[in-house]
């Protein structure tokens, strides 16, 4: 039997203000690991973590093997595994830093001064979502995007549009119509595919990611 694919959006919510306010144990955090720091996306390194768990923050959802504050977006009520599957969709986050939490980072980074990069972190919101059309032998990309924002109030504007166009998309006829003029994009390269993609169904960039340091704050 066909299953039919049936986006529902998550009941999960980008929170206006994400801050860290809670110190760890100095010890731990001084022994943590300070490598694979993410300066472009919401991965979270071991110093990071002890934050994020410490205040109940969910960085465990599943997704993949991302360590991340990621929770759902869009969901497949049906789960589909061909034609038309919803590969990821998730709304995320990057929280930063402040009272008895940064005033202790402060103070170890004169001991450890990686913990610098923590202090320099500002808060961000960001949406992902990425659906394919499954096919004996093939996979086409359909439409993929992932958006960055520094602001809460233009991620919730954004995030407002995308969902009005995903839930009013006419993905069936949109992925033939992609296979039908393949050779219009198949000849680029993987970030300008997804760009040609994303703008034929009205979203104005596929892939538009913030730094996590924000020298014009």
């Amino acid at each position: 039997m066909l299953i039919i694919m049936q986006l529902k959006i998550s009941e999960n919510q980008l929170l206006p203000n994400p801050t860290i306010t809670e110190p760890v144990d100095c010890n731990l955090l001084l022994q943590a690991d300070h490598r694979y720091f993410d300066k472009d996306g919401y991965e979270l390194n071991y110093q990071e973590r002890l934050f994020h768990k410490n205040s109940g923050v969910i960085i465990d959802e599943g997704h993949l093997f991302h360590t991340a504050n990621h929770v759902s977006w869009f969901y497949d009520k049906e789960e589909s595994q061909n034609l038309l599957v919803l590969d990821h969709s998730t709304q995320n986050m990057r929280w930063n830093y402040t009272g008895a939490a940064r005033e202790q980072i402060q103070e170890l980074a004169v001991h450890k001064p990686s913990l610098n990069k923590l202090l320099g972190v500002v808060q961000k919101w960001g949406i992902d979502f990425s659906l394919d059309y499954v096919y004996t032998g093939h996979c086409l990309e359909v439409f993929h995007i992932e958006a960055d924002y520094l602001n809460y109030d233009e991620a919730m504007v954004d995030k407002e549009k995308a969902e009005q166009l995903i839930l009013n998309t006419d993905w069936w006829d949109g992925a033939r119509c992609l296979l039908r003029d393949a050779k219009k994009w198949s000849h680029l390269n993987s970030d300008d595919q997804a760009d040609y993609k994303s703008k034929y169904f009205g979203w104005k960039r596929a892939f538009d990611n913030r730094k996590v340091f924000n020298f014009a704050a």
